[in-house]
């Protein structure tokens, strides 16, 4: 089994602040574009105006998030549901072809 890269030290900038934190050399590119996200989510609910403090912010641009997460993850379990009745449905005209 190969062995992971090691971590790195990354500096990510959100809100003007920068935060040094770590991660795995292959993963920086995900790290900077997480980052980014969570920056635009982040400057979009100040610029609301209605959230005031930086813990605020983080805790309502964490909520957007999950629940964004939680409204993708049942879209794509409704659409795992339905491909797989389209699959039977396709089995079953293709049985009953062959068997005639």
């Amino acid at each position: 089994m190969e062995e992971r890269n090691k971590k790195v030290p990354v500096t990510v900038k959100i809100l003007n602040q920068n935060y040094e934190v770590s991660c795995y050399e292959d993963e920086k590119d995900v790290l900077f574009n997480s980052a980014e996200l969570l920056n635009d989510k982040m400057m979009k609910t100040k610029a609301e105006g209605k959230t005031i403090g930086l813990d605020r912010i983080a805790v309502i641009s964490a909520l957007n998030f999950a629940n964004d997460s939680l409204s993708h993850k049942e879209m794509t379990n409704t659409l795992n549901s339905t491909i797989k009745q389209r699959i039977l449905s396709i089995n079953q005209k293709l049985e009953s072809i062959l068997q005639d």
